[in-house]
């Protein structure tokens, strides 16, 4: 059998066992968003499904739509033409794959880090069917009292099927990852201007190293000549929820890290990067699509001069006040060492940040 097919019927397999798991009633987790859908009010549409309605349950804008064509997850339907769709605000996940049996759900608890769940997207089965510890855990790591799972986003050289190509090592995106390296195997919509990214794209040829022409995939605003976009609730990649995302699942796990083990270390860490002191510089201005950047914006309190962290640089940095708006995360509320980590964050943030935080932060 060839690389390819010996995936696949791997990847079969794994989905064939995920389905009968997905039986495994859900346990109830305190602070868990996903464990306070009313399945009861979700209602199925023909296109999607559930999906419109769990992202209305839980308070995720359709503008943060983020599309993945690399075969990246348990069910296997995933290929340049039909890409896999993630939605997101700060503490949930949810991905959904025309024609996949499932949605998947990732959620944040405060103490326990990311949590994972499934809803069966057929009609008539409006319920959370299961938590995928063993499975999810496979790939995200975690697991246990001490260690949460990962939340990541990676960047591959990948083939037209949509296999990562096996002799190029993928790439674990954060904002400190080079501008270039990013988005192998993603839809990307947006201007970036000079810059010059690895989606939109895939490598060829098969048979020599894996080369990328990354300007075929540069400034793209329309995805309609790469597969159907009717399929799904936008037709947008959008560059700016994908550096957003990007930035916010690194600073979800140095919290979860710091909330289930606190050491001097993780604590620098997480003011390191809640701070986005390594953070790229952007050599172009970046502009998305999808009205995601005025939806962003609006999210978070604003102190008396109407300054708020959601608000967006995207000029020369992402942010335009450096830090994190998940300092209001429930993670962030709850830690034991949150008192230490404020501490830190006055020493270490920039005027205009402390002022933003002393009028929007309890405990600042």
């Amino acid at each position: 059998m060839t690389q390819d097919r010996l995936l696949c019927a791997k990847i079969e397999g794994e989905m064939r066992l995920l389905v009968l798991c997905s039986l495994i009633p859900v346990v109830a987790v305190l602070a868990d968003p996903v464990s306070t859908i009313d399945t009861s009010s979700i209602k199925f549409e023909d296109k999607q499904g559930y999906l419109k309605s769990v992202l209305k349950e839980l308070d995720i804008d359709p503008s943060s739509q983020v599309l993945v064509f690399s075969k990246s997850s348990l069910q296997g339907q995933i290929s340049p033409k039909n890409p896999r769709a993630i939605y997101f605000n700060e503490h949930t996940y949810v991905a959904f794959i025309p024609t996949a049996p499932m949605l998947e759900v990732m959620s944040v608890h405060p103490s326990k880090g990311p949590q994972f769940y499934t809803i069966l997207n057929k009609a008539g089965g409006a319920k959370l069917e299961g938590h995928q510890e063993f499975l999810c855990f496979r790939c995200h790591g975690g697991g246990s009292s001490k260690v949460p799972s990962q939340l990541f986003a990676t960047s591959s050289h990948v083939a037209p099927s949509g296999y990562p190509r096996l002799e190029s090592r993928a790439v674990l995106v954060t904002a400190e990852t080079p501008f270039e390296n990013r988005w192998g195997g993603w839809y990307v919509t947006g201007l970036h201007g000079k810059m010059r990214h690895m989606g939109n794209t895939t490598s060829t040829p098969p048979d020599e190293a894996p080369k990328l022409n990354r300007d075929v995939g540069a400034n793209i605003t329309d995805l309609s000549q790469f597969f159907d976009t009717k399929k799904y609730l936008t037709p947008h990649s959008d560059l700016v929820a994908l550096m957003v995302m990007e930035q916010q699942m690194a600073v979800q796990n140095a919290l979860s890290a710091v909330a289930m083990s606190p050491t001097d270390a993780g604590i620098d860490r997480l003011v390191s990067l809640l701070l986005c002191e390594n953070e790229l510089k952007l050599d172009s201005p970046v502009k998305g699509t999808s009205g995601f950047t005025e939806y962003y914006s609006q999210r978070y309190p604003k102190d008396s001069k109407g300054r708020s962290l959601g608000q967006l640089d995207l000029n020369s940095r992402l942010l335009k006040y450096p830090c994190s708006p998940l300092v209001y995360s429930a993670t962030f509320k709850e830690m034991s060492v949150r008192d230490r980590v404020i501490a830190k964050l006055r020493e270490k943030a920039s005027p205009e940040v402390r002022e933003i935080l002393s009028a929007t932060l309890p405990g600042f």
